[in-house]
């Protein structure tokens, strides 16, 4: 059989029109398991915390409240890192991830499974100290 040259460039051209238009967004609702590490080479911090994100969802936006246990390391010593706050503006773009964390820090990363099992990525979060301004960078995992 001989297929029109202009047929196939036709279904090609339907094809690739159409990728991307279907929705495709994540379902990111529920509860989450978290870990992170965060470090600020500048001024020789690290912090490792554990702790839950109770995500809601409707369309492709969500909000949630987070609770945390950790530790940071500091030139001075060991300080807890135990905090509690909002998740907001997240959004979900397809099956990539973005949100902010008691508006100082940002988060973004990627879905993995269809449901959703897993999400991780990287984050940044500034903070202003009495005398000066920590910026710390870092990987963040979630799991269902």
């Amino acid at each position: 059989m001989r297929v029109v040259p202009w047929v196939v460039t036709a279904w090609i051209a339907v094809a690739a029109c159409k990728a991307g238009t279907d929705a495709n967004t994540v379902d990111v609702s529920g509860r989450w398991a978290f870990t992170e590490t965060f470090v600020d080479y500048a001024h020789g911090m690290s912090c490792a915390d554990t702790g839950t994100y109770d995500i809601s969802q409707t369309g492709d936006r969500f909000v949630g409240i987070y609770s945390q246990r950790g530790f940071c390391t500091t030139p001075s010593g060991i300080v807890s890192n135990a905090d509690s706050g909002t998740v907001a503006a997240g959004r979900v773009i397809g099956r990539t991830v973005r949100f902010m964390v008691t508006a100082n820090c940002e988060y973004e990363g990627t879905a993995n499974g269809m449901p959703a099992v897993e999400l991780s990525g990287h984050g940044a979060c500034v903070l202003e100290d009495i005398d000066r301004t920590l910026n710390f960078t870092g990987t963040w995992k979630a799991t269902r």
